[in-house]
């Protein structure tokens, strides 16, 4: 944020300088300053103004330069440490639907990472698990990549389902899950049926992994407070849902140019205020 940009409501000094110092340790917020202003003018006091800059400097953003690693790990993890090959293995998008998943963009762009360690060919790099259990060999290794793993819960769902279906069609394969970034409490979730499982990132929650005690309490109330400002539903979505993140996981995520995942604090992404009016979100969400 430029050190001129001021938001509509004059800030107390020390919100501002604060605010100054959080957009200089994460850069992203720099092209996003209206965006950002306009969440610091929805605070109700000088508390939840610092409280939102707490939040915001533990947020991981990954950046093109950044993605470019994750990737490069990724390609090593797969090659490297779980001997996968163009004849042994298919690599595929943890995604099942008909519609746009950030795991689809991930498997497009770890092509050329894997180019160069090897003789991969487009057709072993799946955009949907049904397609890849159907075509996978008895004996043979899946891996399945993604952006970001959350709560854990979508990905044990996955695991289990694909368990089912390659013990209905009698094959034996190895399975192994690849990742940009998740959180650390998704191993809570039973993911045995995976051989291994690798995120290049791992993440703590916002709140319950900063706070303890009374102080994890004010700042959980402070959280719900300012949650209450939101509209309670958003087309077909509610917000008690998504209260705290999804499944309460706490997460301060965003991946450059990405759509931020749901498990993020809602005050960040949701689109509607209470009063129906649309709302202008720091990071956009579909």
């Amino acid at each position: 944020m430029k050190k001129h940009a001021r938001p509509e409501k004059l800030l107390p000094e020390t919100v501002y300088d604060r605010l100054f110092e959080t957009s200089q340790s994460q850069r992203w917020l720099v092209r996003r300053h209206e965006k950002l202003n306009l969440l610091m003018d929805s605070c109700s006091n000088e508390e939840e103004q610092l409280f939102v800059c707490d939040i915001l400097e533990r947020f991981t953003y990954i950046d093109s330069e950044s993605l470019a690693d994750s990737l490069e790990e990724l390609g090593k993890k797969i090659t490297q440490d779980w001997g996968c090959t163009p004849q042994n293995a298919l690599i595929v998008a943890m995604d099942k639907s008909r519609f746009a998943d950030s795991s689809s963009a991930v498997a497009w762009m770890i092509k050329p990472v894997l180019a160069d360690l090897g003789d991969w060919e487009t057709n072993v790099i799946y955009k949907n698990l049904t397609d890849a259990i159907k075509d996978v060999k008895d004996g043979q290794k899946i891996v399945i990549i993604d952006e970001f793993v959350g709560s854990g819960q979508t990905l044990s769902g996955r695991l289990k389902w694909i368990s089912e279906q390659l013990v209905n069609q009698g094959k034996l394969v190895k399975i192994f899950v690849g990742t940009i970034a998740a959180m650390k409490i998704c191993m809570e979730k039973d993911l045995t049926p995976a051989s291994d499982f690798h995120s290049t990132i791992w993440l703590k929650q916002g709140l319950n992994d900063h706070y303890s005690g009374s102080s994890l309490t004010a700042a959980v109330d402070m959280m719900l407070a300012m949650e209450e400002k939101l509209h309670p539903q958003h087309n077909f979505m509610k917000l008690k849902k998504y209260s705290l993140g999804y499944k309460k996981s706490q997460s301060t995520y965003y991946l450059e140019n990405g759509n931020p995942p749901n498990n993020n604090f809602p005050i960040f992404w949701w689109r509607m205020w209470k009063t129906g009016k649309r709302r202008t979100a720091l990071i956009a969400r579909v």
